[in-house]
């Protein structure tokens, strides 16, 4: 709802913008627009790391591009957190909620990064959308929160349309059911939802972005010191131009974007930064035909359209 209370604070609609209310608070519409615009480069970066990610898989395992992606984004975090003048003080139930939270999304990286291997991106950013409703379940399911009718509407509808990403629009051919790369990504929409989950509430009592950085820092921790083992720094800096540029966009706006992220929900709200979520999947598949010559078929233009529905 958008009121103009120029008259109302200034006297007159000449020295006033247009202003509007947000979660119970009076902002400028200049300022709830642009807060907006951050929410769609943030969604717009988001699926392009699965574009980048493919990219660097080319030349890198998977546990060598977690751990380099993390070594560049992290001390951008950081960076954040100190410019912010962020605490990074837990108690003790805290930390063991943090440390819950940090093994679900290390798995959670090396499903999404091991899966990227065996499907394409465009599939990965159709079927990530489903992340929200898996969220509903499992709050049913953990929290006890009520899920409606129209919840449950959803999951049956995404549900058909991720059975027609998965089988490219096939159900016939049983080979679909192989399809392990897809399989992982759904995996992945329930471990990002587990750990938002577990994280909920110390995410409300805290700054969300030092509940992110100490998250990080282990699965940084473990890549890092398999990178050292196995392969090596060298292995880093001989890459090819490419592979570097999507490192990258990976480590630096991949990281920056969970700022920006952080940043809508608390001035538009959850639900609200949510809906641009929707978005994700369509910024990946303009992205990944092109760049990295994705088909686009029929199957896969329905599916997404279930999905987002």
């Amino acid at each position: 709802m958008h009121e103009r209370v120029g008259d109302y604070l200034c006297g007159g609609f000449e020295t006033m913008p247009d202003w509007t209310f947000v979660n119970g608070r009076l902002e400028p519409y200049c300022f709830v627009l642009s807060i907006r615009l951050l929410l769609l480069v943030c969604v717009v970066i988001w699926g392009w790391t699965f574009v980048a990610t493919k990219i660097c898989l080319v030349y890198m395992n998977p546990i060598e591009l977690i751990g380099a992606r993390f070594l560049i984004g992290l001390p951008v975090l950081a960076g954040i957190v100190l410019w912010k003048k962020i605490s990074l003080r837990f108690n003790k139930r805290e930390w063991g909620l943090l440390t819950f939270g940090a093994a679900i999304i290390t798995v959670h990286f090396l499903i999404q990064a091991f899966a990227l291997k065996y499907t394409s991106a465009t599939n990965t950013g159709w079927i990530i959308a489903v992340t929200p409703l898996v969220m509903a379940v499992l709050s049913f399911l953990i929290l006890k929160e009520r899920i409606g009718k129209r919840e449950i509407t959803g999951i049956c509808v995404a549900t058909c349309g991720i059975l027609l990403l998965i089988s490219k629009g096939d159900l016939s051919n049983v080979g679909w059911i192989e399809s392990v790369g897809d399989w992982l990504i759904l995996l992945s929409a329930h471990t990002w939802a587990l750990y938002t989950i577990a994280t909920r509430n110390v995410s409300r009592r805290h700054h969300p972005l030092a509940v992110t950085l100490i998250v990080f820092l282990p699965v940084t921790a473990i890549c890092l010191t398999y990178m050292l083992v196995n392969s090596g720094v060298a292995k880093l800096v001989s890459l090819p131009e490419e592979p570097l540029i999507a490192l990258l966009f990976l480590g630096v706006l991949g990281t920056a974007a969970q700022w920006f992220w952080q940043e809508g929900v608390v001035r538009l709200g959850a639900t609200r930064a949510g809906i641009f979520l929707y978005l994700e999947p369509v910024a990946t598949a303009a992205l990944a035909v092109p760049l990295l010559g994705e088909t686009y078929g029929i199957g896969t233009g329905i599916g997404g359209i279930l999905v987002l529905g």
